[in-house]
């Protein structure tokens, strides 16, 4: 592997944390830390096997399905597969976790400028995410050399500072188990696994760009390469889940009261005082954008190309997107939440079970199938217009 390429894989890595690391990643292992107390470390544990295992087995059987979630989810048949992808993207896209990231944004502004509305925080937050995907082929490398460090960072700063400040855990009444399943329903809160599947197709795109032609043709080198990217995105998602848990159960008398949209930005003034607290907040602002530049990418090129099969172009369905994004951010935090949550509750077990169905299936084929190949390049008019 050449020098380009290690770097291109680490950049990679670091737009992955970037995309999967938003507002429902900042807000549950809060709500985490604050609840489980002293079984904290149980908490945590079920928290990361759905929060950061079950998303990197996503992005794993996506690579081993040439980096397209339809061909991942081929094999349940035409409507089964259709009406699973356009409630995932709706999931994930406008009407869901594009406009929490707003909100959250918005939360974490409210805290230091209290005159701001959410309308107009809405129109901003849309009209900045247009901008940053209007050129969809510079997503990745945007997020992964500029996003991904700045958010590395500052995360970095609050949680050192956060369990640098004198506190103590709070007994909880909850059990080990109790404490285990609350980690792993908050895990599902993220979302993350149906994000790391329809996020794919970029990181492939972004992984594939100036390899050696010979090692794409080499599925086992283009595997490896998507699966050290996806260790490095992991890694760093668990080590900030874990510093965020530990913080918020230090701090959870002082945040008994508080809302959970705002259990960040409180926090943060907290920890970090009226100064830090806002370095801290802006940090929660840039890894919300972050995500929804991702997600309204991925929604907006499904809009354009599967749904309205081409009729309208990307910009268009871009310019939907945000459109019905602004208009679903005025719901607000715990409407969008509420709204969410059955349909999570639902899907998620099924994708998980599903996921590993189809890792073992194309780990078999690719091991004694010789004419099995995975070709990470998809073309590039797949991924966004210049």
């Amino acid at each position: 592997m050449s020098s380009f390429e290690i770097r291109k894989v680490f950049v990679t890595g670091l737009a992955m944390f970037a995309m999967l690391f938003g507002s429902g990643n900042v807000i549950f292992p809060l709500i985490l830390g604050k609840d489980s107390g002293h079984q904290l470390f149980w908490g945590l544990l079920g928290f990361l096997l759905t929060a950061v295992l079950v998303p990197l087995l996503g992005l794993f059987a996506t690579i081993l399905s040439h980096g397209d979630y339809k061909m991942l989810l081929a094999p349940l048949g035409r409507v089964p597969s259709f009406l699973i992808i356009l409630c995932c993207m709706a999931l994930i896209g406008p009407f869901g976790v594009i406009p929490r990231c707003i909100t959250i944004s918005y939360a974490a502004c409210r805290v230091h400028l209290p005159s701001l509305h959410l309308l107009p925080f809405a129109i901003f937050g849309a009209a900045l995410i247009f901008l940053c995907t209007f050129k969809n082929k510079i997503i990745v490398d945007l997020l992964g050399k500029f996003f991904g460090p700045l958010k590395i960072i500052l995360l970095c700063v609050f949680i050192i500072k956060g369990l640098l400040t004198p506190a103590v855990f709070t007994p909880t009444e909850l059990t080990k188990m109790e404490t285990f399943l609350h980690g792993i329903f908050s895990g599902y809160g993220t979302c993350d696994l149906i994000a790391a599947i329809f996020f794919s197709g970029l990181i492939v795109s972004s992984l594939s760009k100036g390899m050696h032609p010979q090692r794409k043709k080499d599925s086992w080198s283009m595997i490896l390469s998507g699966v050290v990217a996806s260790m490095i995105g992991g890694i760093l998602l668990a080590l900030v889940y874990a510093g965020f848990c530990i913080v918020a159960a230090l701090h959870a008398q002082e945040l008994a009261t508080v809302e959970r949209g705002d259990l960040f930005s409180v926090l943060a003034l907290l920890v970090l005082g009226e100064k830090g607290g806002m370095l801290t907040n802006i940090t929660l602002a840039v890894s919300c954008l972050a995500t929804a530049i991702s997600l309204t990418a991925v929604f907006a090129m499904y809009l354009h190309k599967d749904l309205l099969a081409g009729r309208l172009s990307y910009r268009a369905s871009l310019l939907i997107t945000t459109v019905i994004t602004m208009c679903m951010t005025n719901l607000g935090f715990s409407r969008i939440m509420k709204a969410l949550s059955p349909i999570i509750e639902v899907i998620y077990p099924l994708l998980i079970l599903y996921t590993l169905w189809i890792i073992g299936v194309k780990l078999w084929r690719l091991k004694t199938d010789r004419s099995f190949s995975i070709t990470m390049q998809p073309k590039s008019s797949d991924w966004g217009e210049e």
